[in-house]
């Protein structure tokens, strides 16, 4: 179908919906560059607006809150961190656990958010489903398809928890006065939830 078969309402519509999304990025990344200055604390919708050439109320118009904006940062940040594994690291699980860590520590708006925040039904099944991924990527080359599921996903779980500590503790700059590096660290967790055996549940009785 041309360009011109098309009915105009239609086309009205898909302008309208292209400007949304052309200004929705705007804002973003002009919240980017300022969380890239001040930080995610100092940030704030005015500041946003005034990096992005927008008034204040514009930007409340596509997003209702700073932790709406946040959140939308952090999609993006784990969905991009996700790729960048999946792409770049080894197959063996303590590597790519290290390479999570590496870019959790430089990682700017995941740990930002602020749990009393409140952000759409929409944004927070985007933000989980985007968690699960980089979890289940983390955890792949360890290769737990012989477990039970609820086994398996702890220990993905726990190697992506573990990167995600040497992380914080890296952007402190606590990681080097421990005299531990996270590479070491992870292939020693690695090892072990890999290597332990299924664990048999038990009733009261020990049975």
């Amino acid at each position: 179908m041309s360009q011109a078969e098309i009915p105009s309402d239609k086309r009205r519509e898909e302008r309208r919906e292209s400007a949304h999304a052309f200004k929705r990025a705007e804002i973003l990344a002009a919240a980017r560059r300022v969380m890239g200055r001040i930080g995610a604390k100092g940030m704030t919708i005015r500041a946003v607006a005034a990096e992005a050439g927008y008034v204040p109320g514009a930007v409340y118009f596509y997003f209702h809150s700073k932790a709406a904006i946040l959140s939308e940062l952090a999609v993006y940040e784990l969905s991009g961190l996700t790729k960048q594994l999946r792409l770049t690291s080894s197959r063996d699980a303590a590597e790519r656990a290290s390479a999570a860590a590496e870019a959790f520590a430089t990682a700017h708006t995941i740990f930002t958010l602020d749990a009393q925040e409140r952000i759409n039904p929409g944004s927070e099944r985007a933000l989980t489903g985007r968690l699960i991924s980089l979890f289940q990527t983390v955890g792949e080359p360890l290769n737990l398809e012989h477990l039970p599921q609820d086994q398996a996903q702890a220990r993905a779980l726990g190697l992506s928890a573990a990167a995600i500590g040497l992380a914080t503790l890296a952007r402190m700059g606590r990681l080097d006065k421990l005299g531990v590096t996270a590479a070491s660290t992870l292939r020693e967790v690695a090892h072990c939830l890999k290597t332990t055996p299924v664990r048999i549940e038990t009733d009261a009785t020990g049975t």
